[in-house]
C-alpha cells in the first residue's frame, strides 16, 4: 500500500495505470474490472461489457440510475485511472 501512495503522489493525486501490453493481460484486466463493477453495483448493470485496448478502457451496458453508472465508473477507475470511458446508458 505504501508504494501505491507514492505512485499517487507522483501522479498528482491519481493512480497511474499503464494499459496492458498483451491480449492475455487485457483479458485479465477486463475480467477484474467486470467483477468489480458487478460487485459494487450489486449486478445492476445489465449487459455489462468491458473492452480494453491500446486506446483505453471502455464500459458498456445499461442501468436504471445515474448513481449506479457512477458506482460502476468508480469501481473501474481503481484499475484504469483516467483512461476510462463510461458508455453505460441510463434508462
Amino acid at each position: 500500500m505504501e508504494n501505491r501512495a507514492k505512485e499517487t503522489a507522483q501522479a498528482g493525486g491519481r493512480f497511474d495505470h499503464p494499459l496492458p501490453e498483451t491480449l492475455e493481460e487485457a483479458e485479465r484486466l477486463a475480467a477484474s474490472i467486470e467483477e468489480a463493477v458487478q460487485r459494487e453495483t450489486s449486478g445492476a448493470v445489465r449487459g455489462l461489457r468491458v473492452e480494453v485496448n491500446g486506446h483505453g478502457i471502455y464500459l458498456e451496458g445499461r442501468c436504471t440510475t445515474y448513481y449506479c453508472k457512477q458506482l460502476a465508473q468508480q469501481a473501474a477507475m481503481v484499475f484504469s485511472g483516467d483512461r476510462l470511458t463510461n458508455r453505460i446508458e441510463v434508462s
